[in-house]
């Protein structure tokens, strides 16, 4: 989070309910758990305490997300959940953050829906005040990057941006030799960048992964990228593989080729448009890409076409 407030120059006041460091396992997470816990839940009291009406405004499906719904409601604050209502239809896919969605939900008092089956979903099974925002925040994140305004330039050579992290990708082992498997054999034919999170590039290590794919000829291994810096490579891609629910939706926005390395998703941002899911390729995803397959999917970028989501969350909490 420190590196995108700095990216972003967002100006307002930062308070730390813990000391910030990188959780990249599941061991540190665990650990991490409580005391982020009891630490919000100290923040929000005092606040509270003080007289104050809280809004506690939580996004997503992350461990974070659950932490601070928690502690608002321990704190008698109103729970406001960004991106809420999507959901894969499966506890445990993806897992942890489907099971935490669902916890999330029943915790909402004001849920933020990007769109209408989200919020046909809160007002059917939750009860919450819904607000539609036509879209996700991500496409006003998207326009401040300048991404969905870039002019493709015509690579020299066709490359691919490849971006894994979820728990079932990097914590299957036999899994995840077959994902670098399929990133070497990409690379016969297309420039590869592999974007590492810090977690999944701790288990290439551990699997003895992390200096074959280094040595592969055509393989980039990158650090994590900032957000504005990996939306501009994955813009000028040939085709992103990606794991991430927030990239399909940056994707679909940008109208890059896309294939969504899981079996189900809760989002429907750009598919059977730009993106498709792996489980949907029948012939695998080596031969739907080396076969040129992917260029079907490209299409041209889209923005909110009105007002945007963040002014539409805004507007609502300034009533």
């Amino acid at each position: 989070m420190s590196d995108l407030v700095a990216e972003f120059g967002i100006k307002s006041p930062q308070i730390f309910a813990r000391q910030a460091a990188e959780r990249s396992t599941v061991k540190s997470l665990l650990s991490w758990l409580p005391g982020a816990y009891w630490g919000v839940s100290a923040k929000l009291r005092k606040m509270a305490d003080a007289g104050n009406s809280l809004d506690v405004l939580v996004h997503g499906d992350t461990l974070s997300t659950l932490i601070g719904a928690a502690a608002a409601r321990r704190c008698g604050a109103r729970v406001v959940h960004l991106e809420s209502g999507l959901t894969s239809g499966k506890l445990f896919d993806p897992f942890p953050e489907e099971l935490c969605r669902r916890l999330v939900f029943r915790l909402t008092d004001v849920a933020m829906c990007p769109n209408s089956r989200a919020a046909e979903h809160m007002r059917r099974m939750h009860g919450a005040i819904v607000v539609e925002t036509a879209g996700n925040t991500i496409l006003d994140a998207l326009a401040l990057t300048g991404a969905l305004t870039r002019k493709t330039e015509t690579a020299a050579a066709p490359y691919l941006v490849v971006s894994l992290h979820r728990f079932q990708n990097i914590y299957n082992s036999a899994r995840l030799r077959h994902l670098a498997a399929l990133i070497e054999a990409l690379a016969n034919r297309f420039h590869v960048h592999f974007v590492l999170h810090p977690a999944t590039q701790g288990r290439l290590e551990k699997k003895g992964l992390l200096e074959k794919l280094s040595s592969a000829p055509n393989v980039r291994l990158s650090p994590r990228m900032g957000y504005r810096d990996f939306l501009l490579l994955a813009a000028g891609a040939a085709c992103v593989l990606t794991d991430g629910g927030s990239n399909q939706e940056e994707l679909a926005a940008l109208g890059v080729p896309t294939i969504v390395m899981r079996k189900r998703t809760e989002r429907p941002d750009g598919l059977n448009a730009n993106a498709i899911m792996e489980s949907n390729l029948l012939q695998g995803v080596e031969e739907f890409v080396m076969s040129g397959r992917y260029e079907a999917l490209r299409r041209a970028p889209i923005t909110t076409g009105g007002e945007s989501p963040s002014l539409r969350i805004a507007r609502y909490l300034q009533t």
